[in-house]
Parts: C-alpha cells; sequence; structure tokens
C-alpha cells in the first residue's frame, strides 16, 4: 500500500506545476500594483530592492512565500505562470528554495544568481540575487566565438605550412633527377666525342 499524504503538506494533483495553495491571480495583482508580494513587514523593504533594480533599468518582481513548498521545482514554476502576466524577471523566493524566470536574463546567469542565498531574511536575499543578476556578466558567446575563429585560422595555417612544405619536399628529388639525366647526358656525350677522336688518323 502507498504511504497516506502527510497532512502538514497540501495534496499536489498529478501533473500540477503549482500547488493549490498558492493564489496565482492574488499575488499577479499585487506585482502589477507594487512590484511585490509577501508579509506587509516585509513590503517596503522589497520595493526598495524593485525600486533599486528599475533605476539600473531592470523590470524585476520579487514574491515572498512564508510556507515551505512540498518540491523546491515549484518555485520555478510559480515563477514561470507568474511572468506572462506580470511581465518582467520574477523571483519567488521560499524558505528553503528560490525559482526565477524572465526573458532580461539568461537561465544560466539566473541559476547562479539563485546560489548561496540567505533565505532567512527574504528581503536581504532578494537584494542579494538582484545584485548578481545585474553585475557586469562575461560575454560567453563572444568569448566562444573568438576562441572558434582562434582555432579555425589555426588550423587553416597549419593546413597552408603543410602543403608548402609538402610541394618543397616533392621538387627536390625531381630537381636532383633532372640534374642526374643531364649529367649522364652529358658524359655520354663527352665519351662518344672521345671515342670519335681517337678514330680519327694521325696527320691529317
Amino acid at each position: 500500500m502507498s504511504p497516506e499524504p502527510s497532512s502538514a503538506v497540501p495534496t499536489i494533483p498529478y501533473g500540477a506545476s503549482v500547488p493549490d495553495s498558492i493564489d496565482i491571480e492574488a499575488i499577479a495583482r499585487d506585482l502589477q500594483t507594487q512590484g511585490v508580494a509577501g508579509p506587509v513587514a516585509q513590503i517596503p523593504a522589497l520595493k526598495a530592492v524593485v525600486a533599486d533594480a528599475k533605476a539600473k533599468g531592470y523590470d524585476i518582481k520579487v514574491v515572498v512565500l512564508t510556507d515551505k513548498q512540498p518540491k523546491f521545482t515549484y518555485y520555478r514554476d510559480i515563477a514561470l505562470t507568474l511572468q506572462p502576466k506580470t511581465g518582467g524577471t520574477v523571483i519567488v523566493l521560499g524558505p528553503d528554495s528560490v525559482g526565477s524566470s524572465g526573458p532580461q536574463f539568461a537561465r544560466v546567469v539566473q541559476e547562479e544568481a539563485a546560489q548561496n542565498l540567505t533565505l532567512t531574511d527574504p528581503p536581504g536575499a532578494a537584494r542579494q540575487m538582484v545584485d548578481q543578476l545585474t553585475a557586469p556578466q562575461t560575454n560567453w558567446t563572444a568569448i566562444t566565438i573568438v576562441l572558434t575563429l582562434g582555432v579555425l585560422v589555426a588550423a587553416v595555417g597549419a593546413r597552408l605550412v603543410a602543403t608548402r612544405r609538402a610541394r618543397r619536399g616533392g621538387t627536390g628529388p625531381r630537381s636532383s633527377a633532372a640534374v642526374d639525366e643531364g649529367s649522364s647526358a652529358v658524359d655520354g656525350d663527352t665519351g662518344a666525342a672521345g671515342d670519335t677522336d681517337s678514330r680519327a688518323p694521325v696527320g691529317r
């Protein structure tokens, strides 16, 4: 028999990405009006984080959930569900994990920014993550292109050098053969002339 579901964890319908206990529409309204959603006492600090991000040109919205979700993947699922309704980049913070979704930052950048956050202090964790997201990023695409071009140029250069060496190596033997043939012809002619002179009558 399968174990009975724990009363401490809400039952999640199979295939659902967001728990029924999460009021997506209510959270979306809060994000649309004030850019944040969470405990009343944390709202001012969360708004400050959002305002600082906006001053840098980033549209970021922050959600703080006080209840631990049954699966850590639900935090990202909640962010994915909210983002089309609110726009920008949505960050969802919980007691044990964090999730985010938005087109402004690459997924790898979002994942890296979500590491080692102080989740016991949600406003502080939000600031940590936003600072990481908005910090200058390494342009891996440009680096990859440059490295690829460098490898290509090196390969072409090596090919040209190998081709030239092969041509030089082939020319050497042919030239020697030609010299050898020429020498043989000269020697033959000289020998013939010598024979003719030896047969010529003496005294004429």
